[in-house]
């Protein structure tokens, strides 16, 4: 996860929440209207230290990212223990297996990263936080198959990332008081609101029973 931030609006002690959330396995909601450069310097924090041994896995559905800028430090997706799933793989897996419609995509999704984690996962429980998944963008989900259908999608993915203690985050670039975000939001542990203020990208960080983090930069890992 991102750095602990260090006040609460609703008080609380902020640094043992976030260890409490990386213990079991914590599953973020990424929202907020930016540009996706901001999106991208979220997800290379997120996706862990560059520093640590992470097994990471990422989900690009918009065909118009950059692949290359995703991942944190100098790691790329042709790296030891980071799988890219790109949306012309998701796109042509679709269309290769009969039993996925090409019309479908969080299928193909789900079914991709389950696939990976089921991969890895290790015989013993592993330490907490080591596997980190992220997807960008349930927008384009969203905009595909509807609500009901992306709920479906996050519901199962958080589960099969919280099974083993991972971190997940899930981008959907909409403002806070969307609907959307209301329908999402159960899902989730926690949500991450990004901003672009006028001294540059910032973040904030909305708790359940604890309250609204104050907004700070949002530097690099």
């Amino acid at each position: 996860m991102s750095r602990p931030v260090t006040t609460y609006r609703g008080g609380g002690n902020v640094r043992r929440t976030f260890q409490e959330l990386k213990r079991r396995g914590a599953q973020v909601l990424v929202i907020g209207d930016v540009p996706e450069a901001v999106s991208r310097r979220a997800t290379r924090r997120l996706l862990g230290h560059p520093d640590e041994e992470r097994h990471r896995v990422l989900a690009l559905t918009d065909s118009g990212v950059d692949d290359a800028a995703w991942f944190p430090g100098a790691h790329g997706p042709d790296d030891d223990g980071i799988t890219l799933v790109g949306e012309r793989e998701l796109r042509g897996a679709a269309a290769a297996d009969p039993a996925t419609e090409p019309s479908r995509p969080e299928t193909t999704v789900l079914r991709r990263i389950n696939a990976e984690i089921s991969e890895w996962e290790p015989a013993e429980t592993p330490p907490p936080a080591v596997l980190r998944v992220g997807v960008y963008s349930l927008e384009t989900l969203l905009e595909a198959r509807g609500i009901d259908a992306v709920r479906t999608l996050t519901a199962r993915l958080t589960s099969a990332v919280r099974r083993v203690r991972g971190i997940g985050h899930y981008h959907l670039p909409r403002a806070p008081d969307t609907d959307a975000v209301a329908d999402l939001e159960p899902v989730f542990d926690a949500r991450l609101e990004l901003r672009h203020a006028g001294t540059g990208p910032e973040q904030r960080w909305h708790l359940p029973d604890r309250g609204t983090t104050s907004w700070v930069a949002l530097g690099e890992p």
